[in-house]
């Protein structure tokens, strides 16, 4: 009976997944997997940003409540939350000319009960009641209001094991520039449980608050008269020393662009630059961490003895690139952060953009690419 939520101790450099599909139904599957996605799949590669696209959510506690954990050494945000924590989650929405006001797009924001908020029972997202503090775990689906990013309080603890396992289930639903508005994004998704109804160019995209460090939802609901098969008392003394998150940050871009006269220059670029490079040009690129990955503890309980066991497993940590153009990036190493990238043929405005993530959190960054004729 594991508590999956895992524990963390100090930063290596650890094995890493691919983080992102491309259709909604792939991220409505897997609340808690690295995905995002605007609606219904096409032929198109994944990694084609030809219309607006939810690429990540970013969590981050901006208020800690008494039981919240202390920053992590070196500073950045706490992205494990615990109760009487203030958490905002942030999306990064790309689109064909630029990162997107996602503003503009009047999201709607929502709390999933663990049954979640899509599935073979479908909730009324219209009909959902304000989410007060919220409860670990959550019963049932609230709404968290709208604006471009969501911002919530954790409420009680009631089950030990359910918070760490399911932590808190966080949906936004948008609509696009080039499709229909939020509000219709939503009557749409509400008229799936009776009839047929297209989801075309809506956002819904899901990603997983995770509930912990384990070990203090373990000695927090203790205190809280929650249901929990294991007492602070039968914890390994290891775990209370484990350092806090290191969420994933992105320094900057490392690139090799042919010169025009033969050869290669080097150039380091900040996100949101603009590389210039020529018609079918090679480049090789790099994405430089800011913050490196950190090792889990992974705890279990025995559902026999309930004797409780720690064991380390490594971190997952992955990168996934995207760009407006369908030309694609070739893995040179690590998991995704070096690729290689062939400009098109065709001068023109182009966009990359990568997603760096863990199942935590998320970070983003992206390069304006300008490709002139030869």
């Amino acid at each position: 009976m594991p508590l999956r939520a895992p524990l963390r101790s100090r930063a290596r450099a650890g094995a890493a997944a691919p983080i992102r599909g491309a259709a909604a139904s792939r991220a409505l599957a897997g609340a808690a997997a690295l995905a995002g996605a605007s609606c219904l799949p096409d032929e198109r590669p994944y990694w084609v940003i030809d219309h607006t696209d939810a690429l990540a959510m970013r969590f981050e506690v901006i208020e800690r409540g008494p039981w919240g954990a202390d920053p992590p050494p070196g500073g950045g945000p706490v992205v494990e939350a615990m109760p009487g924590d203030r958490v905002r989650a942030t999306p990064f929405v790309a689109g064909p000319e630029g990162p997107v006001d996602v503003a503009a797009l009047q999201p709607r924001w929502f709390a999933c009960g663990v049954p979640g908020c899509t599935g073979n029972q479908l909730v009324d997202l219209a009909e959902a009641p304000p989410c007060g503090p919220i409860a670990l775990p959550l019963a049932e689906t609230c709404a968290l209001g709208p604006g471009p990013a969501a911002t919530f309080e954790l409420g009680p603890l009631l089950d030990v094991v359910g918070a760490a396992s399911n932590g808190v289930i966080v949906m936004m639903v948008a609509g696009t520039p080039e499709g229909p508005s939020t509000r219709e994004c939503l009557r749409r998704a509400d008229a799936l449980e009776t009839v047929s109804s297209s989801l075309r160019d809506c956002l819904l995209f899901v990603r997983t608050l995770r509930v912990g460090p384990t070990w203090r939802t373990v000695v927090a609901g203790a205190a809280m008269g929650a249901t929990s098969p294991v007492a602070p008392d039968d914890l390994p003394w290891q775990i209370s020393q484990i350092e806090p998150d290191v969420a994933p940050k992105i320094a900057h871009f490392a690139a090799w662009v042919p010169a025009p006269g033969g050869g290669e220059y080097f150039l380091e670029a900040q996100s949101g630059a603009t590389l210039s490079v020529r018609t079918g040009d090679q480049i090789a690129l790099s994405l430089i961490e800011a913050a490196p990955p950190q090792d889990y503890y992974s705890v279990s309980i025995d559902e026999a003895t309930l004797a409780v066991s720690v064991s380390q497993i490594v971190e997952v940590r992955g990168a996934a690139w995207f760009s407006t153009t369908p030309a694609p990036f070739e893995l040179t190493a690590g998991p995704g952060y070096e690729v290689d990238w062939r400009a098109p043929e065709e001068p023109g405005t182009h966009h990359i953009y990568v997603v760096l993530a863990d199942n935590r959190s998320a970070a983003t960054a992206w390069l304006r690419v300008e490709v002139a004729a030869r």
